[in-house]
């Protein structure tokens, strides 16, 4: 009975596999088939073709001693590359918090300037309705004292009519009264 479970159970699992592996096509549009996919190409290396991989052809010449200072050499080489790194590493950290700061105090003058050219818009608004406004003022006065001025004059003819004076419109008049 377990025999028979387990035959059942590796045939599912053997057919759930090859369900997976089905490609699905949509039956409201075809689709063209997409090229298979061929498995990747491993390449089996040998104990001999990793050492070549790892050691130089000057190295395979050179006793043992010779090896040793030659790789103490290129282990304080790259001791020295890798502290240069570190400390490019460590000066890039510090300048990329600075400018953050920078950044965030630029952030905030920024912020500080658009409020005051808001600020300044709207006075300058204010200024521009106010000019407007005494400028149609000025001009209303200036009728407004024009009138007056003519009524002033208009009084004056009549007080030196009254007064008998002759204006001197009508002394230049004569003449040109007498020609039509």
């Amino acid at each position: 009975m377990k025999m028979k479970y387990l035959l059942m159970g590796a045939v599912l699992v053997l057919a759930g596999c090859r369900l997976y592996e089905e490609k699905i096509i949509p039956l409201s549009t075809p689709q063209p088939e997409a090229p298979k996919e061929t498995a990747p190409l491993t390449v089996q290396q040998d104990a001999a073709s990793l050492e070549r991989r790892f050691t130089s052809p000057a190295d395979s010449q050179l006793d043992p001693v010779q090896t040793i200072t030659l790789w103490a050499q290129r282990y304080e080489e790259s001791s020295r590359q890798n502290e240069q790194l570190r400390e490019n590493s460590s000066k890039l950290v510090l300048e990329n918090a600075r400018l953050m700061q920078e950044n965030e105090k630029l952030k905030l003058e920024l912020t500080q300037c658009q409020k005051d050219i808001v600020q300044s818009n709207a006075l300058l608004e204010q200024a521009h309705v106010e000019l407007s406004k005494w400028k149609a003022d000025v001009l209303g006065f200036r009728e407004e004292i024009r009138q007056a001025q003519a009524a002033q004059l208009s009084a004056l003819t009549k007080i030196l009519r009254v007064l008998g004076a002759e204006s001197a419109a009508a002394q230049t008049d004569p003449a040109q009264e007498t020609q039509p």
